[in-house]
């Protein structure tokens, strides 16, 4: 248990300020990143698996221009609450940090797939949504696995796995998106350099954490 908490620990590390006071428990132990960022890859991780399901990680049509607009506006609620909360013009806690950090990252897989899929000469028939009522589906989710956190439901280990996994399906997601829109078409040699710049972003990520942010949080006490 020791080193899955650390491993765990680590990976918050690298993208959170991991406040105690600020985070999510099971019982008494701390989950690896703060309630904001649970609800980010918390979010981030109900559609990856949404689409991992659907098998629709291939999809080159993007959203329907009123679901996209819809999502975008949703993301705008937890951009509100940490800039009004850090400048002190209101005070949240870690419910609204959780559901607002998972309005936010629920729409980020379906925004990124098409993009790292679409053919401007193509007539990209896949879509990342095709019925209507996909969208609640998926937010729904997201609620009851936010419900379920907040409450201590979801187990230590599962919640920090939720985490990773939403993290990792971020980051190397990002990279295949931008090495995909350079036209790196062979297959063997884009998932290859995706693994590659994925392990660059993360230790670039680690050492800017360990040599930059956390001295600077230890220096300041944050």
């Amino acid at each position: 248990m020791d080193i899955i908490e650390y491993i765990f620990d680590l990976t918050g590390s690298l993208i959170c300020h991991q406040l105690p006071d600020r985070s999510l428990a099971y019982g008494d132990m701390v989950l690896p990143v703060c309630a904001r960022d649970t609800g980010i890859y918390a979010g981030v991780f109900t559609s990856f698996v949404f689409l991992m399901l659907t098998r629709r990680l291939k999809a080159q049509k993007p959203l329907k221009l009123a679901a996209a607009a819809a999502m975008v506006f949703l993301m705008i609620p937890m951009l509100a609450d940490g800039a009004l909360s850090y400048i002190g013009v209101i005070e949240t806690n870690n419910t609204a940090r959780l559901f607002t950090g998972l309005l936010f990252g629920l729409p980020i897989p379906f925004l990124l797939v098409p993009a790292a899929n679409f053919d401007i000469y193509g007539h990209n028939e896949g879509a990342v949504i095709k019925r209507w009522y996909e969208v609640p589906l998926v937010y729904l989710s997201g609620a009851l696995l936010a419900v379920m956190l907040l409450n201590g439901v979801v187990p230590y280990i599962a919640a920090g796995l939720i985490f990773v996994s939403g993290f990792l399906l971020l980051i190397s997601r990002l990279v295949y998106t931008i090495l995909a829109r350079t036209r790196l078409q062979e297959r063997k040699r884009l998932y290859g350099f995706t693994f590659l710049g994925t392990m660059t972003v993360l230790s670039f990520m680690y050492l800017l954490s360990e040599y930059v942010l956390q001295p600077l949080k230890n220096m300041f006490a944050i």
